[in-house]
């Protein structure tokens, strides 16, 4: 495990990719910190971070750190090699996912020193560390989860640009959640059937990934009966509820809900450490499943 963990650290700092993406982040931050506190003279570093969130800049940032992980092993034929090592796909997987987090923190450990240099020159006591803290520790939890789904996606493809596509659509579909609830009928037979839909695309998923239609019908068949025994019970429970869990995935705004308000949200930590295990595990069983093709 060790062993693959350094092996990805140093590729990543030795290529020009890696590099040019650490140098990118740091860029932009450094950018955005500039025009909010410096040239607009704003206290509050989080505003800084937020700004950078709803620009799309780590929309577009992190499938470069994820995209080569898995999908560079395929096209480079050396998968073979790294299934038939005698450790664990657990380790594998973690292995590179904790390569990936220690590039990514290179530039989010660079970022943590800004608060106290604008703490260093704060004449009237106005920058608060406790809320620009919180602020930067969600959004490395919130980055952690983006990460382990970039790896799903590179471990689904063998070509680098579409894994990063595949990123990228996955977190737009997250950022625009707000927004597709926001139209989604609110009556409860559309709740159900939508439920119902969501189901059979878990089913789908777990299918695709573990290759066990046991898993799969179990996905599918239990939530979706679950539905509607409870849809029979008692309907008026489904109105807006689908609406409702669309807005309850946005991590973006999740993100942004607790940074502005200066908070520390304990529901944002355990979603985004949930998201995180969830792909991670994802990523794990197709690794797996290939391991035995």
């Amino acid at each position: 495990m060790l062993a693959i963990y350094k092996k990805e650290v140093r590729s990543a700092l030795c290529g020009m990719i890696g590099c040019v993406m650490i140098a990118v982040m740091l860029a932009l931050l450094g950018f955005f910190t500039s025009v909010e506190n410096i040239a607009n003279g704003g206290p509050r570093f989080e505003v800084a971070l937020y700004d950078a969130v709803v620009l799309f800049v780590f929309v577009i940032i992190m499938p470069f750190f994820t995209m080569r992980t898995l999908a560079e092993e395929k096209r480079t034929k050396t998968e073979q090699l790294l299934l038939s090592l005698p450790v664990s796909m657990k380790k594998i997987v973690f292995a590179k996912y904790l390569a990936v987090m220690t590039i990514v923190g290179i530039p989010m450990a660079v970022v943590a020193l800004y608060p106290l240099v604008l703490k260093l020159f704060d004449s009237v006591g106005a920058v608060n560390l406790a809320t620009s803290y919180s602020a930067w520790f969600s959004l490395v939890l919130m980055l952690a989860a983006m990460a382990a789904m970039g790896m799903f996606a590179s471990s689904l493809v063998e070509n680098q640009i579409i894994a990063a596509l595949i990123s990228v659509g996955m977190y737009f579909a997250l950022y625009f959640t707000p927004t597709l609830a926001a139209i989604f009928p609110p009556s409860p037979p559309a709740s159900l059937a939508a439920l119902i839909i969501a189901s059979v695309v878990l089913g789908t998923i777990v299918l695709a990934v573990t290759k066990n239609s046991t898993a799969a019908c179990i996905a599918t068949g239990v939530p979706a009966a679950a539905c509607i025994i409870v849809y029979v019970a008692d309907r008026s429970l489904f109105s807006g509820l689908f609406g409702k869990i669309l807005a309850s995935l946005s991590f973006f705004q999740l993100y942004g809900d607790g940074a502005m308000l200066g908070l520390f949200d304990l529901t944002a930590v355990v979603y985004y450490v949930s998201l995180a295990a969830l792909f991670l595990f994802f990523t794990m069983m197709n690794m797996e499943r290939r391991r035995y093709v």
